[in-house]
């Protein structure tokens, strides 16, 4: 009877990366006391790892698919919802680009030579340089191989001299309870992004649609749009008209 269990909540996991207690008791109709027991099995077995009242499989806590190889994904999809949101910026004076494989197709579509731009991104600080006619800047701070972008205090103290028309910002998630990232070191980065913009662009793959992760980092309100390449559920579409954030389908 266990194992059926343990089964249960593995192919789960396969599906939506992380389950809470409740999220188990719920999937195996069994006691809080007996879904404990089956966390416990699981990691024990090495079969998953606990993460601030959740489990997940090995690894989901720190490895999203490697940066160079997500590049690549999608990659028809990324470049018309970044032609859309570089419409943004052709009156904007200065605007944040946070490292995104879909936000790094950006500066190919920038005609405005007045505009300042600020990353944290070494491939979007690449793409800046190579397609941009403006003025650009990255941040300073550790340089992370895997994400390729500046990481640590360094790039949020930086990141406090300046004033951003518009930031705009991908996420691994995104469901009616808010935006969801992957790593512990998103949670206060971009909460800074959001202080530091007067608005706050979201491009959103529909793949990331009602999809979970390790950290609700942003809520519904503290998005000013969301670009998309799909149809949102009516929940959420009813929950962002409620926060006020304007929605552009492509």
């Amino acid at each position: 009877m266990q194992k059926e269990r343990l089964d249960l909540i593995l192919k789960t996991l396969q599906e939506k990366n992380t389950l809470t207690l409740k999220d188990i008791i719920d999937l195996t109709g069994t006691s809080r006391d007996t879904a404990r027991r089956d966390i416990v099995k699981l990691t024990e077995n090495n079969l998953v790892e606990r993460n601030y009242g959740s489990i997940s499989l090995p690894n989901t806590f720190q490895k999203l698919d490697n940066y160079l190889k997500r590049s690549d994904d999608n990659i028809d999809d990324k470049q018309e919802l970044a032609k859309q949101a570089a419409i943004f910026t052709n009156h904007a004076s200065q605007v944040y680009l946070d490292v995104s494989t879909t936000v790094e197709f950006m500066p190919r579509y920038i005609i405005n030579s007045n505009l300042f731009a600020i990353t944290n991104s070494l491939d979007t600080a690449d793409q800046l340089i190579r397609h941009a006619p403006c003025k650009s800047r990255i941040l300073g701070g550790n340089l992370d191989p895997e994400k390729r972008c500046v990481t640590g205090t360094m790039p949020c103290l930086d990141m406090e001299h300046y004033n951003f028309d518009y930031a705009f910002i991908s996420s691994v998630g995104i469901d009616e309870s808010g935006i969801y990232y992957a790593y512990e070191d998103d949670i206060d980065y971009k909460k800074k992004i959001r202080q530091q913009a007067k608005k706050v662009v979201l491009l959103l793959d529909h793949s990331k649609v009602n999809v979970k992760h390790n950290f609700k980092v942003l809520n519904l309100n503290q998005i000013d749009y969301i670009i998309t390449n799909g149809e949102l559920p009516q929940k959420l579409e009813n929950k962002l008209i409620k926060s006020k954030t304007q929605m552009i389908y492509m």
